[in-house]
Formats: C-alpha cells, sequence, structure tokens
C-alpha cells in the first residue's frame, strides 16, 4: 500500500517522512499544496517485478493536479532483495517540475538504481559508482 494518499486542497506539510511501503509512498492528488522537507526510503524487499517495472516511486504528483510545490523533497534507495531500477524518485506532471526547489536523490545502500531525481530530471544514483550516490536538482 501507499503510505500517505493527499486527496484534499490547499495541503501544508512541514518534516514529512514516509518509508518502505510497497507501492508509491506519497500520491498527492489535492492542488494547491506543498511539502516543505519530505524524506523517503523506498522498500527494503522492493523486487524489480513488485517495485521497479510497475513504476512507484517515493513521491508522486497526480496528473489532475495543476499547482503543488516541493521543497528538499528527498528519496533514498536501500534495496536489500536484489537489483532494483526505478526510473525517477519524484514523478511529477512536467508543468510542476520547476515548482520543486532542491529535490534530491541518495544511494544508501543495497542493490538499487534510481535513473533521475525529479521525471526526467537529475542524475542516476546507484550502487556501481560511488561518486553517484547523491544527486541534486537545483
Amino acid at each position: 500500500p501507499n503510505g500517505l494518499i493527499v486527496t484534499g486542497d490547499n495541503v501544508n506539510m512541514y518534516g514529512l517522512a514516509v518509508e518502505h511501503t510497497t507501492e508509491d509512498l506519497v500520491q498527492w492528488s489535492g492542488n494547491n499544496g506543498a511539502t516543505y522537507f519530505f524524506q523517503s526510503e523506498l522498500p527494503y524487499d522492493g523486487t524489480q517485478a513488485n517495485f521497479g517495472t510497475p513504476g512507484y516511486c517515493g513521491y508522486r504528483v497526480m496528473d489532475n493536479v495543476t499547482a503543488h510545490q516541493g521543497y528538499g523533497v528527498g528519496v533514498y534507495t536501500n534495496f536489500q532483495a536484489g537489483a532494483v531500477t526505478v526510473d525517477s524518485g519524484i514523478v511529477v506532471p512536467p508543468s510542476l517540475v520547476p515548482s520543486f526547489t532542491a529535490p534530491l536523490g541518495v544511494f544508501l545502500n543495497g542493490k538499487g538504481t534510481m535513473n533521475h531525481i525529479i521525471d526526467s530530471f537529475g542524475n542516476k544514483t546507484w550502487y556501481g559508482d560511488p561518486k553517484n550516490n547523491v544527486a541534486y536538482v537545483c
């Protein structure tokens, strides 16, 4: 299941943390929301089949949302069950990418790869290169 589903408009979150759920950690479908600091760890026991291939992520703003802001939204990988590739840690409608300030992705441990931080932006974080453990989009 998801860790948090936000359906209301004008919701603000401060210091939000969600960890180790087996689908999108956060799904946000309300308009005019904002998150000020978000920390998440994708599931330890996720596999490519049950997490990577379905396209789950740490923070998802649904396609119906027209206004949303994120400040310091971070998604961390620590897949222990095997190699898992996640396309993006944060998934938002393309028009909302500029409304995120300093999104980041971190490889902590295990065998995870996050190809992008937010949608198709940001460098890959992965287990194969210690120089690519942390990536930011500023």
